[in-house]
């Protein structure tokens, strides 16, 4: 078994060796997104300008005859931004609507309306997310996931850390996050303190096939919609700059829901945290109140409970059930065959044509802001790319959708080359742990093997 694995990796070190020569060797252009609100947005709408300005002209054709509507929006959201002490989000979105030469107000109603039906109908298929941890996996493992099961559009992933903002704003903490590349919300996320976590539409209720059981609980559906509020895109970014737990989630999602600032249109949301302690908070709104909530849920199976393991919506099909894998390898689960096409490319695998983006993210208690391991997946049936969270240089080709697009494209996954990106990882976080741990900064050598791997995945898409 060594041998083999020993084989495995010199086969792909190799392949790795001969991929990466010129033109890929140094290919990943990185950007910093560090500094003052106003500098990381002017450097998002540097990179991102065409996809950003595709995206906002559809979104202004869809709103024709409601621009009065949307400005009225937008000073909504400026305002209530300011009420939750994160006015600098307002400053990052307006140096991104200069960079691409569009109007400051009608791009903050966009950003902050334009997954509901205030101008542009969005449906959703809802989306997949679950949370495994101790006892349920091999050396106390603290693993989330989510899949991104929406409509096509370019998908982003990347490093934040805003370290500048106005008087009276909280100052946030550094995050790894996802979602469209003409967006500053997220749809996943992991922070410096280890909380991940993410905003599903609740599949559950939307398609009853896929829920495992009887629902007895309330129902998720608004009528008449709701507008005034935050979108399930920024309340996740929100949680990730401003909370270290899932008991501070929990405290935020009560306190925005009593006042009024949840509104995502005519359905609420279903959200999923995990943190550095492995506790798991389950918690879904209707967009004016709390409506269930589950502190370290258990998956049942066949009138057994699996403690550490928890899906938001099964995903049994035709092709078998991620849930039934993990439940096989109880006590021994790896993020290895967490982020496995059994498992989180499960249900990528069977709705490609939706599946936009993924995570699995591996969780360090000890070192979360360093050594805590994102493997982001752009779109969520290609390659896994391992992204640490003490890297602070972003690939440019993660961020502007080029990842995305290539592999959405080419459709080359091999498990093969997946198990050597993954016997790659371990080897680095092996060596970059005792590195730390004897003092030695990392951070350049976190982000040299973050860009080798962006350039290695992209090679292998041509």
């Amino acid at each position: 078994m060594r041998h083999g694995k020993r084989c495995l990796l010199v086969a792909f070190a190799v392949l790795f060796a001969c991929l990466i020569v010129a033109p890929f060797a140094h290919a990943a252009d990185y950007a910093i997104l560090k500094g003052s609100a106003s500098e990381v947005g002017a450097k998002w709408g540097e990179i991102n300008r065409d996809s950003i300005l595709k995206a906002y002209n559809s979104f202004i054709s869809n709103a024709e005859g409601k621009e009065e509507q949307l400005r009225r929006f937008a000073k909504l959201s400026i305002d209530l931004s300011k009420e939750i002490q994160c006015s600098y989000w307002i400053e990052e979105l307006n140096a991104i609507a200069d960079a691409v030469g569009i109007d400051r107000e009608l791009y903050i109603a966009f950003t902050f309306g334009r997954y509901r039906d205030l101008a542009l109908l969005y449906e959703g298929t809802g989306c997949t997310s679950f949370a495994i941890t101790p006892p349920a996996t091999k050396g106390g493992q603290i693993i989330f996931h989510k899949t991104r099961e929406t409509a096509v559009d370019l998908q982003s992933a990347y490093i934040k850390k805003i370290t500048k903002v106005p008087t009276g704003d909280k100052k946030p903490y550094k995050f790894f996050g996802s979602m469209g590349t003409a967006d500053t919300g997220v749809s996943f996320f992991v922070n410096e303190k280890g909380l991940a976590g993410g905003a599903d539409v609740p599949a559950q209720w939307q398609h009853k096939e896929w829920y495992v059981g009887e629902y007895k609980g309330e129902l998720p559906y608004v009528e008449p919609p709701k507008y005034d509020g935050f979108m399930n895109h920024y309340i996740p970014r929100y949680i990730a700059e401003h909370c270290k737990d899932v008991d501070e989630a929990k405290a935020v999602l009560h306190s925005f829901a009593e006042k009024g600032y949840l509104a995502s249109g005519k359905m609420g949301t279903n959200y999923l945290f995990v943190d550095a302690n492995g506790k798991i908070l389950q918690i879904a709104d209707n967009c004016y109140k709390i409506i269930e909530e589950q502190v370290n849920p258990s998956l049942k199976r066949d009138s057994k409970e699996y403690k550490g393991i928890y899906f938001t919506v099964s995903r049994v099909n035709d092709y078998g059930s991620p849930e039934d894998a993990l439940i096989s390898n109880y006590g021994n689960i790896t993020v290895e065959l967490a982020n496995s096409p059994k498992v989180a490319k499960h249900p990528a695998m069977w709705n490609f044509e939706k599946a936009q983006s993924s995570a699995t993210i591996l969780i360090d208690p000890k070192h979360p802001e360093t050594l805590t391991t994102v493997f982001v997946t752009l779109p969520a049936y290609g390659y896994s790319i391992p992204f640490m969270m003490g890297a602070d240089a972003t690939p440019i080709p993660l961020m502007d959708g080029t990842v995305y697009e290539k592999q959405k494209s080419s459709f080359k996954y091999s498990e093969f080359y997946e198990a050597g990106i993954n016997d790659m990882w371990r080897k680095f976080i092996y060596e970059t742990r005792t590195k730390l741990e004897e003092g030695k900064d990392v951070s350049k050598d976190l982000n040299e093997n973050l860009q080798k791997i962006v350039d290695f995945v992209l090679a292998m898409n041509q």
